[in-house]
């Protein structure tokens, strides 16, 4: 259906002014909208009983009740809860050459374990956790300190990293999150921090080249190679994209040289790989690029005690910068705003940000609490993602997950799969990025093959059309739409379903049948993936 892939958000006619101020029951879905993981009607209602902030302040405190099914499906992911060095003990098995076939297949299986749970984790928490505003923070954080499995060792890192740096941070301060994310092996082995070390001199050059010669075993010839990846020098990838990325923004106040400088600085940051505490963060000042470094017109003096400080420096400067707060209020905004968040709402934002030392939650806070927040251009002007989209129309329809390959599939079709994207920049949260008619098209089939039970894995209950067998036409329309969008369909969505019924209605004895062919256009519907 061409009329599934037309969607547009209502800035044009915003900037006319023309637009009439939201309604209280807009003012809380628009806010469910940004601020969970979907708008039910359960949910609109809660919140319109308790008020915005009190529902928010309550979801910052975690005050929420308990997820029994969310728990329940937990508790079969046997590996989201270990560290580092136990799912390394638990899952990486060695595979000598001469192990059999069978075996060496079943060994690669359990390798496979922890990537693909973390995955599943993300899906379950995110359509079934009692705390909504966690679930918005860990996707925003997930992707702004994004790191991808298909990178070395890092499909091993990635589950201590989901529930260490992301889920137990998400309502913190900054700059614990950054320090944390800083030192975790999977973003130290994303980024090749791990190998950064201080250029190595000309002795040890000249001795390296030594071993290379006297050496004549096959294992002394494997650790010279490894000696010399060891001595490759400095690595800028993860100082770049701590200054570009997660904190001052695209070329905002930096220079080469300081990309250069706090590189030198985090020289010695790696992974402790051995020994009673493996895989996990280790300073080596055998690394270290042991001088004085200038970042951002501020001199970092060599630390003679405690090198490991002189990194430390770098985060607390990084984290204090006017820049970070601006480009970080400018981000959520364009995340829980809209795409072209209003400048007059992000230099307030970014200065509640630096009031409170930047802590996430008072910055949530102010975004919600604004009061252009609510300016009714900003209702409906975001367009989903397809993670979101997904979460969503499993939220709305009450879907019982009992496996995630389906879903894993559809996401891979639709371009964002969980901890796999491409670049260190995260999945965009823009909907130029998602605009594409075939992606769209994707979205349709997925919602369609949701409601008639196609999603391996994946069904939506009997109980989501409880009372509609019965319903009059005209009645069964406005019931479902109720049910699935509180926010309601405009009137191209709604000529659509009415047509579906009158059409089903002459060529059938029982058009109650039309109820889940409903459903699916709902659920691809424009006004669904509106947010």
């Amino acid at each position: 259906m061409a009329w599934a892939t037309g969607w547009n958000s209502n800035s044009s006619r915003a900037r006319r002014g023309d637009l009439p101020p939201l309604t209280e029951r807009q003012r809380v879905v628009h806010f469910l909208r940004r601020f969970s993981p979907g708008c039910t009607p359960e949910l609109l209602s809660q919140v319109s009983g308790m008020g915005v902030e009190a529902w928010l302040d309550r979801q910052l405190e975690g005050r929420v009740e308990p997820a029994a099914e969310l728990d329940r499906r937990l508790e079969s992911l046997g590996s989201i809860g270990l560290s580092n060095a136990d799912i390394f003990t638990r899952y990486v098995k060695p595979i000598p050459p001469d192990l059999p076939t069978e075996e060496r297949r079943a060994r690669n299986r359990l390798r496979n374990v922890p990537r693909r749970e973390l995955r599943d984790s993300v899906l379950f928490h995110a359509v079934y956790g009692p705390n909504h505003l966690l679930e918005v923070a860990a996707d925003f954080l997930r992707n702004h300190f994004c790191v991808a499995m298909d990178k070395g060792a890092v499909k091993y890192f990635a589950t201590e990293y989901e529930r260490e740096v992301i889920r137990a941070r998400c309502f913190g301060s900054f700059r614990d999150i950054l320090g944390a994310s800083a030192k975790h092996p999977a973003m130290l082995t994303y980024l090749d921090n791990e190998v950064s070390r201080r250029p190595p001199t000309k002795a040890e050059l000249k001795a390296i080249e030594m071993r290379k010669r006297l050496e004549t075993s096959s294992k002394e010839q494997g650790q010279e190679a490894s000696d010399i990846a060891a001595q490759r020098g400095l690595n800028e990838n993860y100082a770049r994209e701590l200054l570009e990325l997660h904190t001052l923004g695209v070329d905002n106040h930096y220079t080469q040289s300081d990309v250069e400088e706090v590189a030198r600085a985090l020289t010695g940051w790696t992974i402790e790989k051995g020994g009673r505490e493996p895989m996990v963060f280790k300073f080596r000042a055998d690394m270290h690029c042991g001088d004085s470094k200038r970042v951002l017109h501020k001199v970092i003096r060599r630390d003679w005690k405690d090198p490991l400080s002189e990194g430390e420096q770098v985060l607390d400067l990084l984290a204090e910068h006017k820049g970070t707060a601006d480009f970080i209020a400018w981000k959520l905004c364009r995340f829980l705003v809209r795409d072209d968040p209003p400048k007059d709402i992000v230099k307030r934002v970014a200065a509640v940000f630096r009031k409170t030392d930047g802590d996430l939650g008072a910055t949530y806070k102010a975004i919600a609490t604004d009061p252009e927040f609510f300016a009714p251009e900003h209702y409906g002007a975001k367009f989903k993602r397809p993670f979101e989209f997904v979460v969503s129309a499993l939220r709305a329809t009450r879907a019982d997950i009992q496996s995630c390959e389906g879903l894993h599939e559809a996401l891979a079709a639709m371009n964002e799969s969980l901890y796999l994207c491409k670049d260190p920049t995260g999945y965009y949260d823009q909907a130029e990025a998602w605009l594409d008619p075939g992606a769209l098209a994707v979205r349709w089939k997925f919602a369609k093959d949701l409601v008639a039970g196609k999603i391996e894995g994946v069904r939506v209950p009997r109980a989501m059309y409880a009372g509609l067998e019965d319903a009059r036409e005209e009645y069964l329309k406005l019931e479902l739409v109720r049910r699935v969008l509180p926010a309601g369909v405009g009137e191209r969505t709604s000529r659509v379903l009415s047509a579906m019924i009158a059409e089903h209605s002459k060529s059938s004895k029982n058009p109650r049948k039309v109820v889940p062919a409903l459903l699916g256009v709902i659920l691809a519907s424009p006004d669904f993936q509106e947010q």
